[in-house]
């Protein structure tokens, strides 16, 4: 007589996916960062040049000299200085040299600094050499050329970033021992060895033709049009309102911590907590020593997962890319493999995964009443990935002081948000006792399971809407068809497999299944442009001419954002609501719902005559980017109100907004004047 087992089956096939997705979704997320770079890289155009040079014309045994790579860079096209500040990427040389002969550190000219929009970095316009000192040996061959070569790799940067890598020589002979050298390019060294501070260096421009920086914001912000100019805002020393760029590093670390903390609570991240939340009620009768184990597995999921992500932002950083929080959700590839992940773990809680098996089996059935350290890992990762769309209250100032750091002061901050998530499941796992205040498992839990998997589904459905805001119908269709060839493929497993198959015959079956997924990959995802993020000129001008059209909703009409209406706006003396927004996030369309578009809002800002204008960062933008780092923040929501007359000191609204608050603060800023 049989006995029913559920055993998941969920982790393999999730597993599965996510191998996929390793291999699709970061290359098609690296294309689409570097999609610039590498269409400039294709007419095989150097911006920079390079040429070995050294203070004398030969080589007296014994003596010491310089010797320096020179690099020329095009107007507008700047390189790196050894502390390259907020972005960028130091020049590195690889000294080849004859048998015999030493070279010292690399000595750097003075270097130059920039500053666009917030992103400050230190680096060379027009032409700098770095050069070293070099002693010979004693004992050379006289009127023996000696051939010294240096490979050297760089970033240069104008509009985009571009890695250049080249090699250079210089031969020169050896002369008799004791004697003076005949001097060479000795002018040319002038400057190298600079040991000053790079803080006390002043803002310049990057060395274009005008004297204008090639980014359209590296000018000086200290000497920026005053309150009322007629300057761009890029270009302002703002004064702003409720700011806390003043608070010290163990504060923004604290906001960071609880930050984290209140992710839990953004809706989300709310799919998997759901699930979360059932295998905490699987665990209330289980070994102590076990719990513990899933609250730091969990944790430690969600903690590598920030350390990931921090990784990801200093390579995008270092590349000269302008990234947020969030910038993953910028990708259509990668929410369709938040969708796929999400659709498979929905269908594992209808139970399309459950199977039957033969009396007997004690080991099974207890592998299957727990939770494996595997899926408790990922879940931490799944819900890592997920809380990023969201920006909760205390989160913002803290992610947005981290993206203007060191390396390391980066990679803490993402650390202490990542504890700060961990921090209830730590708390109720370590001291399992607590577990009592959570219901007891039943026939009830069961159907709660159910029920959660209808809130991943209309979690699969909003991302649905953002794959529509990204890539129109069409994509979201695509998509559609894309996720049905894959709830398919996991039904044949289901169906076509159990824990007594062969080998043999789940080898066959899940063949059948990678074959059907990749096939629905090709045709429907692979084949459509607009889907894998890297889109042709004609998709991205399509999208913007689509975006920048006035949207009316709760009789207030939105601005499309851009700069120049922007400062028009301000040098009008108008006030101006400026949200900061995107699809993919939950929080900004509670806000707008709830709050924006609610009636004391919308009539104080008829009332005031308020200008407002929506900055929808839903797909990769460069100037919302740059604003959203004049503002000392990374990610959305963001609410901005600048005051009419005083556009150099706006006010500055947390994430999570109330209707009086704003009204408060339109109240503050006044009227339009004119």
């Amino acid at each position: 007589m049989t006995t029913k087992l559920k055993a998941r089956l969920v982790l393999p096939l999730a597993f599965v996916l996510l191998a996929i997705c390793s291999v699709w979704t970061p290359k098609a997320i690296f294309h689409a960062v570097h999609e610039k770079a590498y269409a400039a890289q294709a007419d095989s155009a150097k911006h920079t040049t390079l040429r070995m040079i050294a203070d004398v014309k030969e080589i007296v045994p014994g003596s010491t000299f310089m010797l320096g790579v020179e690099l020329t860079m095009q107007p507008g096209w700047h390189t790196y200085y050894k502390e390259s500040g907020d972005a960028g990427m130091p020049t590195s040389i690889n000294w080849v040299l004859p048998a015999g002969y030493k070279h010292a550190e690399l000595l750097w000219q003075k270097p130059h600094k920039f500053d666009d929009g917030g992103i400050v970095t230190y680096g060379y316009a027009d032409k700098t050499v770095i050069a070293t000192k070099v002693t010979a040996p004693d004992a050379i061959p006289e009127g023996q050329a000696q051939k010294f070569d240096a490979k050297v790799k760089w970033l240069e940067c104008k509009e985009l970033c571009i890695p250049g890598s080249g090699e250079t020589s210089i031969s020169l002979p050896a002369g008799k021992s004791g004697a003076t050298p005949q001097s060479g390019d000795k002018d040319a060294f002038s400057g190298s060895g600079f040991t000053g501070n790079i803080s006390d260096l002043k803002t310049e421009a990057h060395g274009t033709a005008g004297g204008e920086s090639s980014s359209g914001g590296s000018k000086n912000p200290n000497t920026a049009p005053a309150s009322g100019g007629t300057g761009s805002i890029l270009d302002r020393s703002l004064t702003i309102a409720d700011s806390q760029g003043s608070m010290p590093f163990y504060g923004y670390f604290a906001l960071a911590i609880l930050g984290g903390f209140i992710l839990n609570f953004m809706p989300c991240v709310l799919p998997v907590i759901a699930i979360k939340i059932i295998s905490l009620m699987e665990q209330v009768n289980d070994d102590p020593g076990r719990v513990r184990l899933q609250g730091l597995t969990f944790a430690a999921g969600i903690l590598s997962s920030f350390l990931v992500l921090g990784g990801v932002v200093l390579a995008a950083r270092a590349a000269g890319q302008t990234v947020g929080w969030g910038f993953q959700m910028q990708y259509p590839p990668f929410v369709i493999a938040m969708a796929t992940i999400i659709l498979v773990f929905s269908l594992s809680l209808f139970g399309l995964f459950y199977v039957t098996v033969s009396p007997g089996q004690a080991q099974i059935d207890k592998l299957a009443s727990k939770e494996g350290l595997t899926g408790t890992f990922f879940k931490g990762v799944l819900a890592t990935v997920l809380s990023t769309p969201c920006t909760a209250p205390a989160l913002g100032p803290a992610v947005g002081f981290a993206f203007a750091q060191p390396p390391m002061t980066i990679l803490a901050i993402f650390e202490a948000v990542g504890f700060g998530m961990s921090l209830p499941y730590l708390l109720l796992t370590i001291n399992p006792k607590w577990l009592r205040f959570i219901p007891k498992p039943g026939v009830w839990m069961e159907k709660f399971k159910e029920s959660m998997g209808f809130v991943l589904l209309a979690t699969v459905a909003w991302l649905l809407s953002v794959v529509g805001a990204q890539a129109g119908s069409s994509g979201v269709e695509s998509v559609g068809y894309f996720l049905t060839g894959v709830a398919f493929a996991v039904w044949i497993v289901a169906r076509f497999t159990d824990l007594t198959s062969t080998s043999q015959r789940k080898a066959v079956v899940w063949s059948i299944s990678a074959l059907v997924i990749g096939l629905c990959l090709y045709f429907f995802i692979l084949t459509h442009p607009e889907l894998m993020g890297a889109s042709s000129a004609e998709i991205g001008a399509a999208k913007t001419s689509a975006t920048k059209t006035a949207v009316t909703e709760s009789g207030i009409t939105w601005q499309p954002f851009t700069i120049e209406d922007l400062d028009k706006n301000i040098s009008a003396n108008k006030t101006i609501l400026l949200d900061f927004t995107a699809d993919w996030c939950l929080t900004c369309k509670v806000n707008e719902r709830a709050v924006l578009d609610s009636a004391p809002v919308v009539e104080q800002l008829k009332a005031l005559n308020v200008v407002t204008m929506k900055a929808d960062w839903t797909r990769r933008d460069a100037a919302i980017s740059k604003l959203l780092q004049k503002f000392q923040r990374s990610g959305v929501p963001l609410y901005v109100v600048f005051p009419a007359g005083r556009g150099s000191s706006p006010i500055v609204l947390p994430e999570v907004i109330t209707p009086s608050l704003v009204v408060d603060k339109l109240k503050e800023a006044g009227p339009s004047k004119s």
